[in-house]
């Protein structure tokens, strides 16, 4: 059974900035005494940082030094979840065991972290029956996320939909997202990305103009824009034009405005090119994603594609 699911995905724009920093600060006290509260947050930059095993190790330690804090039991389970994805068989019943516990623990230490009440929701859906998975109690923990965060109830209502092949109870979840909160971007991406994978892309531009038309300007929002009309083959010369803007402006240049991967932009606009049938366009736009980051595997696979 698939692990990561456990761990919670850290949907911040920041949160890997955020944890490279706590890392570069917390690491040079790595062999000195370290309080709580320092374990925990160089814990948490671990598991954000993908280092789930020295994640564990720090956080083990943490807990020695407060067994009552339900972040730390939440961040454990996250740390043991993600090794879990990569173990063997063998060693999976007993990792998806301590999972459980972890989480539990973090929830009967605080009912209201809703973090660790996600991380049960996953665990209840993933798990085999005989590890203690539960469709029931994946509900009954959607319910309680629901009644501490609305914004995330319908996100964790989403999860249980999609786990019962329930497209449309889906598309409900993140529609009723999008309607209950018009000024998160997060939502309306949450929205689009779901579209977008499911052959509908072209519908995306409706909740991104919208989302638009009360924040202009937005940066992520505009990038977003570049990103529908590359999948979705319409409104091209708008996605082109709003992604070099992109290229132009460059994050610096609006420090309220979000990081956008320059190479990422430039795969979009070779997306764009190859719409268009211009292939040598289209060649140099992924050449350019490829020279700022050699391991943009979808870059790589569009190249690799015209050739």
């Amino acid at each position: 059974m698939g692990m990561t699911a456990f761990a919670r995905n850290a949907g911040s724009l920041t949160g890997a900035a955020v944890s490279a920093a706590l890392l570069i600060v917390l690491a040079p006290h790595a062999g000195a005494a370290q309080s709580f509260a320092e374990l925990l947050a160089r814990g948490r930059a671990l598991n954000d940082s993908g280092k789930a095993g020295e994640a564990e190790k720090v956080l083990e330690r943490a807990l020695k030094l407060n067994a009552n804090s339900a972040a730390a039991h939440f961040e454990l389970g996250r740390a043991v979840g993600d090794q879990a994805e990569r173990a063997s068989v063998l060693k999976q019943p007993f990792m998806a065991k301590r999972i459980k516990s972890e989480f539990e623990k973090a929830v009967a230490l605080d009912p209201s972290l809703v973090d660790a009440r996600e991380g049960l929701l996953q665990f209840y859906l993933r798990a085999p029956g005989v590890m203690g998975g539960s469709k029931e109690k994946a509900r009954e923990q959607a319910a309680a996320v629901a009644a501490l965060s609305p914004y995330r109830g319908h996100y964790a209502r989403a999860r249980i939909a999609i786990d019962a092949k329930d497209n449309a109870a889906v598309e409900r979840e993140y529609r009723g997202a999008v309607a209950a909160y018009p000024d998160s971007l997060n939502a309306v991406a949450t929205l689009v990305s779901w579209l977008s994978n499911n052959g509908r892309a072209a519908e995306g531009f409706a909740p991104l103009d919208q989302f638009l038309a009360a924040h202009p300007g937005d940066r992520a929002a505009q990038f977003w824009i570049g990103r529908t009309a590359a999948i979705s083959g319409q409104q091209l010369e708008r996605g082109e034009q709003l992604l070099r803007g992109l290229l132009a402006s460059p994050a610096d240049a609006t420090p309220r405005g979000p990081r956008l991967l320059a190479e990422n932009i430039h795969f979009r606009l070779g997306d764009i090119a190859a719409k268009r049938g211009e292939k040598q366009q289209a060649r140099a736009e992924y050449e350019a994603a490829l020279k700022l980051n050699p391991k943009h595997e979808p870059a790589k696979k569009a190249l690799g594609a015209l050739k």
